[in-house]
């Protein structure tokens, strides 16, 4: 199981929504996940339940009563939100936990012992940490072996992500525990120089250390986040969308061979794309499911009238196109991916990868 922090002592830069937000991407993408709510604030529990927790117990009483030999385990609060994703819930009673676990033998480790035994249940453990350092953050950091950091492009956004650095280096140091850490550019907007720079800034003070993916601003989410959905469940039409979406390509992309599940969603079609008097025939084997669009420069990427027709599990499009160069993608129940036969490929603006397409007169070229 891999288990990641969504970690940054300054608020507002997005944190909580990258918890949920990737979560539900990979829950999407087949893998069994978790969010872990350790937020007093209750955040991440809101942004995914309809309903309070009141009653049903939530993280809290888990590392509670893991000191005073009681029997409630992590299974007896989790809930479950969507096909391969749970929650473990929070409420403000988790801001009592520091007070409660003083003096405690191994308070900081409580949740990492916890996590290790629903490993077998979960391909993923996403954290939401509290947005300061404290015994939670601690938990959460030597639990986890990976942390994104967001960083909205902003002035004081730097100095929050040397404080998160320090954070991480006092756990190595006291605990012997290293976490790999990537940056995370979110709530971009990109409208004056000034927030480009500060962008930039943090890609080159993290060379090899930031993701690709650009997580824009979109009003889409905040108002998923008031109906209790992640984005996947509310707008598939959004620039929000499509960033956590990469967002969760990177993330899959970085799996160990032995963390990769064996399931292929698609196959390649006997001729993925050909040439007919009609235009340029696109076509994707993918039997189980139950929406497929063709989305392209050509079509100025929109989902409007994208959609692809399906006959024995093979889904096809006819395009008329010119002899030129053309990028393109398929949009699979909502999931952007790259033509999976098509070898030729180039990094997208936002993440992910785009297909490309080389018509060269009569002659179609992958």
């Amino acid at each position: 199981m891999r288990t990641i922090a969504v970690v940054n002592q300054k608020g507002g830069c997005g944190k909580t929504t990258t918890a949920i937000n990737l979560a539900a991407f990979l829950a999407v993408e087949g893998r069994r996940t978790l969010l872990v709510d350790m937020d007093p604030q209750g955040h991440a529990t809101l942004g995914l339940l309809t309903t309070a927790p009141d009653g049903a117990g939530t993280i809290a009483d888990v590392l509670v009563q893991r000191i005073n030999g009681r029997s409630i385990t992590l299974a007896d609060v989790t809930r479950r939100v969507h096909t391969n994703l749970d929650v473990a819930p929070s409420d403000i009673t988790l801001s009592a936990l520091p007070e409660q676990l003083a003096g405690v033998p191994g308070r900081e480790r409580l949740l990492a012992d916890i996590l290790s035994e629903v490993e077998p249940q979960y391909d993923y453990a996403i954290i939401d940490c509290p947005p300061q350092v404290s015994l939670l953050t601690f938990n959460a950091l030597i639990a986890c072996s990976e942390a994104i950091v967001p960083v909205d492009p902003s002035f004081f956004s730097l100095h929050g992500i040397a404080k998160v650095l320090e954070t991480l280096d006092l756990v190595e140091r006291q605990t012997g525990h290293a976490i790999a850490m990537r940056a995370l550019v979110t709530l971009y907007t990109g409208r004056t120089p000034f927030i480009r720079d500060v962008a930039d800034e943090i890609r080159k003070h993290f060379e090899g250390r930031h993701f690709t993916a650009v997580i824009r601003h979109s009003i889409k989410l905040a108002e998923a986040a008031s109906h209790g959905l992640p984005i996947t469940g509310y707008a598939t039409r959004c620039t929000g969308f499509e960033d956590y979406e990469a967002l969760a390509a990177e993330v899959i992309a970085m799996e160990r061979p032995s963390e990769r599940r064996t399931e292929v969603t698609t196959t390649p079609a006997s001729e993925p794309v050909s040439r007919t008097s009609d235009g340029v025939v696109f076509a994707l084997q993918a039997p189980h499911a139950t929406r497929v669009q063709l989305v392209g420069d050509f079509n100025g990427w929109s989902l409007d009238g994208s959609d692809m027709r399906a006959a024995d599990g093979v889904w096809t499009s006819v395009v008329k196109l010119e002899p030129g160069r053309y990028r393109y993608r398929y949009v699979v129940d909502g999931s952007w991916q790259s033509d999976p036969t098509n070898p030729d490929t180039e990094p997208a603006p936002y993440g992910g990868h785009n297909s490309v397409l080389v018509l060269s007169g009569d002659e179609a070229m992958r």
